[in-house]
């Protein structure tokens, strides 16, 4: 039994997810398992990856895009504590165990930011930049989200949360979003610290911005229409009073 599920999506990584492995192995202090969810019979990074490796499990995505291979994962995963890490971010490595060590304070979900104090957002293409900053600025002060990363794909939970929440998101990574909204009506226990995202030079985003924003943009309304029957619902009281 493994203490954390690490799910990392790939779609034409090469090289890249060998030596992620590799930084894991030399900084992880946790009994973890990797779960790699790939699309494509062809996809180049598993290539790179050992034949024989008891806590590295494949999964062919039965659907398509990242969205969906983070279910796949999701879904096959047996540790009681899940994070999911994109296969090119060398800079939060270390903020695993950080992360590990909260949920066992007792936190439900870790939310990595690049929008609080300390938290860096380095080298994003200008869509993916105005489009992230956008929709995180959007739900936390529109919408009441008291989180201001909900968009980052980059999350620790314990599996335990699924039992309430179901993810229904199909695309792109907005079952971060998804995931941050319901966790937070909810009310489950939900920590934000800083984090660094850092594009890599030379390395093509598959951040589909025009395909993917419809889908952002129902959960901006998802979570306003929450919020409006929260208000809705304490204004009631106040006149029962």
């Amino acid at each position: 039994m493994y203490n954390l599920d690490i799910i990392i999506p790939i779609y034409k990584e090469g090289k890249n997810i060998k030596l992620l492995l590799e930084e894991f192995k030399k900084k992880l202090k946790i009994n973890y398992r990797v779960l790699i969810c790939y699309d494509l019979n062809n996809e180049s990074g598993l290539n790179f990856l050992p034949n024989k490796e008891e806590r590295l499990i494949l999964e062919k995505n039965l659907g398509n895009g990242p969205n969906e291979a983070i279910k796949s994962g999701i879904k096959i995963s047996t540790s009681e504590i899940i994070v999911v890490y994109m296969s090119d971010d060398f800079e939060n490595i270390n903020l695993i165990n950080e992360m590990y060590d909260s949920i066992n304070d007792g936190y439900d979900l870790i939310i990595p930011s690049r929008y609080i104090k300390d938290g860096k957002f380095i080298n994003a293409k200008f869509y993916k930049k105005l489009i992230t900053n956008c929709g995180s600025f959007l739900m936390y002060s529109l919408c009441g989200v008291p989180y201001k990363d909900c968009t980052n794909a980059f999350k620790m939970f314990k599996k335990k949360i699924l039992n309430k929440i179901n993810i229904n998101s199909k695309i792109g990574f907005t079952y971060a979003i998804e995931l941050t909204i319901k966790a937070h009506i909810n009310n489950f226990r939900i920590k934000e610290i800083p984090c660094t995202w850092k594009e890599l030079p030379n390395r093509k985003s598959n951040f589909k911005v025009f395909r993917w924003l419809p889908y952002y943009t129902y959960w901006l309304f998802y979570a306003l229409f929450y919020r409006s029957i929260s208000i809705s619902n304490i204004i009631f009281k106040n006149k029962d009073k």
